[in-house]
Parts: C-alpha cells; structure tokens; sequence
C-alpha cells in the first residue's frame, strides 16, 4: 500500500515545505518516538507519514507506517519515484567558479537554442526561467525533484554547483554525471570542515562517488592540486580533458585587451581558433574556458561556441561592470583570500589602472580568512574601505577590526551604503571595486534579513 502511495503523491521531508496530501518522512523520529516537527506536519494535513517510531497510540486520523531503515527507504523512494533526468548531467565542483562555469554552460547553450537548466548559488534557471533558491546545492530531495521537473520540461542539458557543504550531506545521493569539472581549491569554510585536507576530501566525493563509467572531467592543469587529482581519476574509468600549460585538449595562446572586450587566441586540439568577448579577468576566462570545453565535449560544434562567444556576459554579481563617464565599478561575490587577491590582480591588469575596494566580511562564519584578506586588500589596493557584510549574530565591530589587522591603512565604514557612497565619491581615476555579496539582494544582521544590493545601490549613486 505504501509502495502505491509513493507512486501517486509527492514527498516531503520538510514541514516548511509540505503541502497537504504529501507523504511526509518523519527523518527525526527513532524507534521509540516521533521526531520533533511530527505535529507540526501534521498539521499540514499530509496524506500519511513514514517513521521509524514503533510505539506509538493509534490516535491519529492520518495514516502513519513504520519503516526500520528510514533514510534507506527514503532515498531508495526518491530516486526511483524521481528517476527520470535529462540526458547530459554536468556537476562543477570548486572553491571560485562554480557560479560563472554553470552560467556559461548554460549560456552556451541556450544561444545555440539548446534547451538547458542550471541549478547553483545564482538560483535555478531553466532555458531563460529563473527560480529562486537558498542554497548552492539544494537539498537532496529538492534535487532529485527540480531535475525530474527538468526531464518533464524536456530539458537536454543540466548544470549544478557541487558545494562542499552539498557533497559532504549527500545532497547528491543517487546523481550519476556525464561530465564534472573542477575549478580550484583555496581557503574557505573552514568554520565547517576544520581542515583544509577535509575540505579537499568533500569536494573529491564529486569525482569518487558521482561520476558515471566512461564521464569526462575538466580540469586545469596548472593547479596545485592537478596531479592529486588526476591519481584519483586514473581509478575511475573517466577521460580528462584537460587544459592549460600541459592541457591535452585546450591551451590559451594569448590574450589582448580591447576597450572592454577581450580578444583570445585559442589551441583547442591542436587548432587556432581566435575569440572575442566581454567576459572582465583571467580567472572568468579560464571558468569560461571549462564551459566551452564541456560544452564542446558534450558533442556541440566548436566553430559555432567561438562564434558565439562575443554574446556571453558575465554573470550576475561576478565581475559585473557599472560605468558613468570615468567612474567604473565591478560588483563582484569575491569573499575567499584567494577569489579577493585574483580580482584586485585582474582589475589592475586589465583596466591598467589603480584600485580602490570596499568589502567585509561574514559573520559566524570562517574567521581565520579574515586578517588574511584585510591584508590582500592591503598590499593590492590603493584604498581600502572596510564595511559590514552579513554579520549575523557576530559582532559587527569585532568583525571589522580582525581585517583592520592586516590592513592599517584602511578606511572603517560600519554601514555599507555609506562606505560604497563615500568609495564612489572619492573615486578619482582609479577602479572601484565592491566584493563580497555580488548577486545577493539583502544583508543578515542579528536574525534579520533586509534588502541591500550592491548593484543597484551603486547605480542609484551614480544616478543611473
């Protein structure tokens, strides 16, 4: 009877998200009780609940069943009731560029009008439909079902960032990919894995235990973590494809600045192939280099990706351009040492000019990442302006002296409007950028989420 149930109506193992008439699975429950949202579900009035509670009254106007092995039994019903997927499953994994590599993928593709989905920090999109979501990497039955959605709406091609967060929950549980990629790996949420070896290790799960027989994985060889890497593929039975000094499918020749354009001349198995587009810094370059490699690999036509490389964009809140007369601003998500450290770098090489930068950063968050990028900041940028980011439930002040400690020079602005105001009033004839929150609309203080962009904020100084 359960089995039929399954079959007929939609799952929820969430009592935020449950509807009525849903199957709810008690996963907080034991064998000698509910868990501790049962009456809450059922206040939602679902069609029966599955626990593992065997001692309970029959008081219940819904209909509960016992199951031994819940979590087992839960995701076997999930896959199986959600099994359909799209034909091509790509997964990219990393700590910078998950965002930018999923959305060019996914540009790529809707320009040639093939129909793709994206799923990651910027939300879900589906072909030019975007849907919102909380998390990089959904949870895992929200995963399973946006992708059978995907089938249903005859979807070709689908993306989705791989946290390690993500990856370590087994929010992927039951994915098998044709495609992964791997950006890098630099310093970040160590609040959560400790250690920077734990953190290597989540993000391998992708390659370890996701990857269909006979995938494809692309990757950069001039990373550190190359030849790590490329022993744990070697067990798997995967082709690589590589690029960069030692790259075996693609190596960037050169590239030129022109205007606000970039010019690239390209080996991609062994042919020259010259490309143009607006995409701002080396880093993006190189996570649009992964798209395009995946996207060929997949089966389309290179000639037709370089064609149409002078229409891709940046994405939202990465290296996203605002100018009015010589006043140029980038709203970037930079908020690692490392992203922080390429996009002063990239800016100053590509603009040739100073940069001035106003960032934070998170509160209850990794603290150690702090000092670390006030001194990046520091030793790159002409001016620094140190503001709040999403400060949570730590003190803000707090917060800011532990950068102020790497950089001493620089300017505290407690309020983030003020401090991008003040930032942009000042600006001379240097770039301005404003990291941290790229694409993000709001700002956490304490448990209260109000709305702040970065973007728009700046617009609305310089009275566009």
């Amino acid at each position: 009877m359960l089995k039929k149930l399954i079959n007929k109506y939609e799952l929820s193992s969430d009592t935020r998200s449950l509807k009525e008439n849903e199957i709810f699975f008690d996963l907080g429950s034991t064998p000698n009780c509910f868990g501790p949202y049962f009456l809450q579900a059922l206040k939602k009035k679902p069609i029966c609940v599955v626990t593992k509670n065997k001692k309970y009254n029959n008081i219940y106007s819904t209909k509960i069943y016992t199951v031994n092995n819940l979590l087992q039994f839960f995701r076997l019903s999930v896959i199986q009731k959600y099994k359909k997927k799209p034909n091509y499953l790509c997964a990219v994994t990393g700590t910078n560029g998950k965002t930018s590599v999923a959305h060019y993928f996914l540009q790529l593709n809707k320009l040639l009008n093939i129909s793709c989905a994206s799923v990651g920090t910027i939300g879900i999109y589906q072909n030019r439909k975007k849907i919102k979501s909380p998390l990089t990497t959904p949870d895992f039955l929200t995963n399973h079902k946006i992708f059978n959605q995907f089938y249903k709406n005859k979807i070709s091609n689908a993306i989705i960032e791989a946290s390690s967060h993500g990856l370590h929950q087994n929010r992927l549980f039951g994915f098998h990919f044709d495609c992964g990629i791997f950006t890098n790996i630099t310093h970040d949420h160590l609040d959560y894995h400790k250690t920077k070896k734990n953190y290597f290790n989540a993000k391998m799960i992708l390659f370890k235990k996701h990857l269909k027989k006979n995938s494809l994985v692309v990757i950069d060889t001039d990373i550190p973590e190359f030849k790590i890497i490329s022993k744990i593929l070697k067990k798997k039975n995967v082709t690589i494809a590589s690029w960069g000094l030692k790259g075996n499918t693609a190596k960037i020749i050169s590239i030129k600045k022109n205007n606000l354009s970039t010019e690239i001349k390209l080996n991609f198995l062994n042919k020259i192939y010259y490309l143009k587009t607006n995409i701002i810094g080396k880093f993006q370059l190189n996570n649009f280099l992964s798209a395009l490699i995946a996207c060929a690999k997949l089966g389309i036509n290179f000639d037709k990706l370089i064609k149409i490389s002078k229409r891709i964009n940046n994405p939202q809140g990465r290296m996203q351009l605002i100018q009015k007369n010589k006043k140029i601003i980038l709203i970037d998500y930079a908020h690692t040492p490392d992203a922080l450290k390429n996009v002063l770098l990239e800016t100053k090489n590509f603009f040739n000019k100073k940069v001035n930068i106003v960032f934070g950063c998170g509160g209850d968050r990794d603290i150690q990442k702090r000092y670390l990028m006030g001194r990046i900041a520091g030793k790159l940028a002409d001016k620094t302006y140190i503001t709040d980011d999403n400060p949570r439930f730590e003190n803000p002040n707090k917060i800011r002296m532990q950068i102020k400690k790497g950089c001493n020079n620089a300017i505290i602005i407690p309020s983030r409007a003020a401090a991008i105001k003040q930032a942009i009033q000042e600006l001379k004839n240097e770039v301005l950028i404003v990291a941290g929150k790229g694409h993000e609309n709001y700002q956490i203080i304490n448990n209260q989420k109000k709305y702040f962009s970065d973007y728009h904020y700046c617009r609305e100084v310089l009275n566009l």
